[in-house]
């Protein structure tokens, strides 16, 4: 294992490929979206407790009732997701009166749908900074065979999302969100986005910030040594790594052998309070989504993980007499899909 600690050097202008804005919003959240299968209340609730109580943020709990396909018998069509929908309504309710006494200002939400389909379309409607989920192994018989709700939501959602994996422990009773964050990277990926997050979010956390880089060596390679942390650091997106050392305690260790199982070792050893991740896994539709790194990561990690989609094609802008759009995304894009959605009371 090689560490290399940085030495702070005077930075260029800022060109970020998100604002300023937006990172804000994304370490200091105003709404926080919280996806629960109404069985998980006691692992996912704790670490929304913890992450929105920094900023005061407003916590939406939602819960997808996804149609179920039923015998031709019109009554049984009629009478399940019916009894499905009051027993979410009231078991929400209940979940959101708890945050309450807390003193936390939180809304309950009932979707009908696909999951994929409408969180992603809530967190938009309602301008979530973040997302918040678990991580389900068994993918039910609503899914492909390849994938898992995680893995179905983690490319759709704009905003950083964390999961909490079966692993994951209980928060301290002192509520300290981070004491240290680790990111991963690949320089096969564009990792401008997470890094600007992993930065300003250890920045306001006053945590120690780790880049994590694994390396494979293939066969035949073996007068190719390993790289130094000076050659990674000259790949990373340099404005935004030397804010990194300037403002926060950074560095740089490098690994051999497969990524995922590299940062799972490195997460029980060192426990980080938090992994972030710079790409969701995306992959065919024909190739199991659960192999992936991202996947086993969230699957073992010991710690909340948090993933950004890739960063897409920054959409073009109208000119000013075709108008403006209502709202835009941190990447550009306009967001103008909304959902239905029904209000617990």
């Amino acid at each position: 294992m090689q560490v290399f600690r940085s030495v702070a050097i005077v930075s260029d202008p800022i060109i970020r490929p998100v604002s300023a804005k937006t990172l804000r919003q994304w370490c200091a959240p105003e709404v926080i979206l919280v996806v629960t299968n109404l069985t998980d209340e006691l692992v996912i609730l704790p670490h929304a407790i913890v992450q929105a109580k920094p900023s005061h943020a407003k916590i939406i709990l939602s819960h997808v009732v996804t149609p179920m396909v039923t015998s031709s018998n019109t009554s049984c069509r009629s009478r399940k997701p019916t009894v499905r929908l009051q027993e979410a309504r009231a078991t929400l309710e209940r979940m959101a009166r708890n945050l309450r006494w807390l003193g936390f200002v939180c809304e309950p939400v009932v979707l009908t749908g696909l999951p994929e389909i409408e969180i992603p379309s809530l967190a938009r409607s309602c301008c979530a900074d973040r997302v918040m989920i678990g991580f389900e192994d068994n993918p039910d018989s609503g899914r492909t065979p390849t994938t898992t709700l995680a893995g179905q939501l983690l490319s759709n959602l704009d905003v950083p999302t964390c999961v909490i994996g079966k692993n994951v422990s209980l928060p301290s009773a002192h509520g300290q969100f981070t004491k240290g964050i680790t990111i991963a990277t690949s320089l096969k990926s564009d990792c401008d986005v997470p890094l600007s997050f992993a930065c300003r979010l250890a920045q306001e956390q006053r945590a120690k910030l780790t880049l994590f880089h694994v390396f494979e060596h293939k066969c035949g390679d073996d007068d190719i040594s390993a790289p130094m942390p000076l050659e990674i650091a000259s790949k990373l997106p340099v404005p935004t790594w030397r804010e990194a050392e300037l403002l926060c305690p950074t560095e740089i260790t490098i690994r051999e052998g497969d990524a995922g199982d590299e940062i799972l070792k490195y997460s029980l050893s060192n426990n980080p309070d938090m992994i972030i991740l710079c790409s969701p896994g995306e992959r065919s539709y024909w190739e199991d989504w659960r192999e992936s790194v991202s996947s086993r990561v969230i699957a073992g990690a010991n710690c909340p993980v948090f993933v950004l989609k890739r960063q897409p094609v920054l959409a073009k802008l109208t000119n000013a007499g075709d108008g403006f759009p209502e709202k835009v995304s941190a990447y550009g894009e306009c967001l103008t899909t909304t959902t239905q959605k029904e209000d617990v009371m």
